[in-house]
């Protein structure tokens, strides 16, 4: 390949989440010329900042937890990852283990324990004995499957216990995504990057001189681009528009909630302190949160649950009694322990594709303009990755590859894991997952 050092493209890469920052950096190192848009005063500040920023590799697919291995190992190493030295406030990996409670202890599983087993990941199938044992805070009846509040039945003894569980030692999350988001903001500028803060994009357009594109923003200015890359979460939607791309996979935004409450084992000397939960028995998750003391919980989108597609510029961000009561009960049930207290908590939105929860990280039919959307949900964990994935993509493509007719193919670093990049094309099928966000 010839090094993209001696033609310096132009790269315009709208939105600065943890995604954004993330895919500029790895661009710049490649020689692009990278600039980050984003409407926010400062990176991270959309939906990264509402991200749980949970890192695991319990997926459906061997690719996702191909790439999540390859991402827990980055995390794992963030400092020397990013080249920083000791002054410099980094974000932190707290790994706390995660526990996945299905409702059925079925061949699903047992595939995506193979699946981590075969990558390396260290993973414990667990008896329901085994969870009551270990995790003393933990109720081990089935609440399978998942009821509303308001539902009659809701507090009735299903008569049923979970079966077991399955357990990742080293899983855990990143403390804090909206810091890790700085911290490639950080190196991002060392390296070249520029960020226009505070500004939104109004219109984008085609072959007006300056490169391929025309990036108009709301103070009347614009920029010139020969790439641009739509990594703007729950707005990339609206992105595509204006730029007058279509995609065969729809993305749309999904307004999500997490509350908090105390966590009744943090004063407890003698309690075994709780993992990550994956309750898909329940339809929540949740996780500590400062340093213990309290407990975060969402959701899972059980069956009952009506999802909230809203428009990303109008979309509430404050916790709603609703919701705060509707989690909160059901980790009441899990954990009987916990008390329902004062309503804590917030909403952000999610950038969600509807085929399968997988992101899409392609190219598109216009030429120059990439996609690397449908990310929420799944890919705070993924994105130093991604980053890499879609530079070599973009590097491929602008020196004549047709990814299309060609998936590039990347053997990941760290792990040495073999991926196909057709995994996240535009014009895949739907692959079989769990249809949530624990894809």
């Amino acid at each position: 390949m010839v090094p993209m050092q001696e033609h310096q493209s132009q790269v315009a890469v709208i939105g600065a989440g943890v995604i954004g920052c993330a895919v500029a950096w790895e661009l710049a190192k490649v020689g692009f010329d990278s600039t980050v848009i984003d409407r926010n005063g400062d990176v991270g500040h959309g939906s990264t900042s509402a991200s749980c920023g949970i890192v695991r590799r319990f997926y459906s697919t061997p690719t996702m937890t191909g790439m999540a291995q390859e991402g827990a190992e980055v995390w794992a190493d963030w400092r020397a990852h990013l080249g920083l030295d000791e002054a410099a406030q980094l974000a932190h990996f707290e790994r706390t283990g995660m526990l996945f409670i299905p409702p059925a202890m079925d061949e699903g599983v047992e595939r995506v324990v193979k699946h981590m087993r075969a990558l390396g990941v260290e993973v414990e199938v667990l008896t329901r004995k085994d969870i009551a044992e270990r995790f003393t805070l933990l109720d081990t009846a089935s609440h399978s499957p998942t009821r509303c509040p308001n539902d009659p039945d809701f507090f009735d003894d299903t008569g049923r216990s979970i079966v077991g569980g399955v357990f990742e030692p080293d899983a855990g999350y990143v403390v804090s995504p909206m810091l890790a988001t700085q911290n490639l903001r950080q190196v991002g500028e060392r390296d070249g990057v520029r960020f226009v803060l505070g500004r939104r994009v109004v219109a984008i357009h085609s072959g007006t001189g300056g490169g391929r594109f025309r990036v108009e923003l709301d103070d009347a200015t614009s920029l010139g681009a020969d790439i641009i890359v739509n990594a703007s979460g729950p707005h990339s939607g609206a992105v595509n528009r204006l730029a007058g791309v279509t995609l065969p996979l729809e993305t749309r935004a999904l307004r999500r909630e997490v509350c908090a409450v105390r966590n009744p084992s943090h004063s407890d000397a003698t309690a075994a302190p709780l993992p990550i939960v994956g309750d898909l028995d329940s339809g929540i998750y949740f996780r500590p949160e400062s340093h213990g003391r309290d407990l975060i919980v969402g959701s899972l989108d059980p069956d009952c649950d009506v999802l909230e597609w809203v428009d990303p510029d109008e979309c509430d961000d404050s916790c709603s009694v609703d919701g705060f009561e509707r989690q909160v009960l059901r980790l009441m049930k899990r954990c009987p322990a916990v008390g329902l207290g004062e309503r804590r908590g917030l909403a952000g939105m999610y950038d969600v594709t509807l085929l399968d929860w997988n992101p899409v990280l392609d190219r598109t039919d216009k030429p120059g303009y990439y996609v690397a959307i449908g990310t929420s949900g799944s890919s705070f964990k993924t994105a130093p990755v991604i980053g890499a994935v879609m530079a070599q993509l973009i590097e491929s493509c602008e020196q004549g590859r047709d990814h299309d007719r060609d998936p590039l193919h990347i053997t990941l670093p760290r792990t040495g894991f073999e991926l196909d990049v057709a995994f996240f094309s535009r014009l895949r099928g739907a692959h079989v997952t769990t249809g949530t966000v624990l894809g």
